[in-house]
């Protein structure tokens, strides 16, 4: 199972500077990094079932959950809460978001109860709160195109080949 997150559903790969070497913006970055969490997680079900490796790869996302993810964090030198987590943990109150709890639920049933190629999250308004279930992937997970195009990327990267039927 492979965590992506709702930052992907509207990313993109930035082919052209992969590691943001040129013009760092960290929201693009890391939507770019969680699509190609997704990506990769959809390219290994592929190769895995063309190559009979024996492994199921199942995606899914946690949602909106009010996380340390951008609350106080001394250790990078953020001294406040950001605008966006007192949002966040207001919409989780409402009942619209998420709860840290309930933000592990997609990834738990993708984990047991997943099918290659599947994807879960949360099944409320949005996608960003809910009871966890399957959901059609995001436009930018659709590409097979990419997927492949940065398994081949991972592999020049790592220095690490797979053996493989075609794809």
């Amino acid at each position: 199972m492979t965590q992506t997150s709702i930052a992907a559903r509207n990313g993109r790969i930035n082919w052209d500077d992969l590691n943001w070497e040129s013009e760092y913006d960290d929201m693009r970055a890391y939507g770019q990094s969680k699509l190609g969490c997704g990506l990769f997680g959809l390219e290994l079900q592929r190769r895995s079932a063309a190559s009979g490796w024996g492994i199921t790869s199942t995606i899914s996302h946690p949602g909106v959950a009010p996380t340390s993810l951008l609350a106080v964090r001394p250790e990078i030198g953020r001294a406040d809460d950001t605008r966006e987590i007192r949002l966040i943990r207001r919409m989780s109150a409402w009942g619209i978001a998420g709860t840290p709890e309930s933000a592990a639920l997609p990834a738990l049933m993708a984990a047991t109860t997943g099918e290659g190629g599947e994807f879960f999250g949360p099944q409320g308004f949005g996608k960003v709160g809910g009871a966890p279930g399957r959901q059609a992937l995001w436009k930018p997970l659709r590409s097979e195109a990419d997927a492949a195009r940065l398994w081949a990327v991972s592999e020049e990267l790592t220095r690490v080949r797979f053996a493989s039927a075609a794809v």
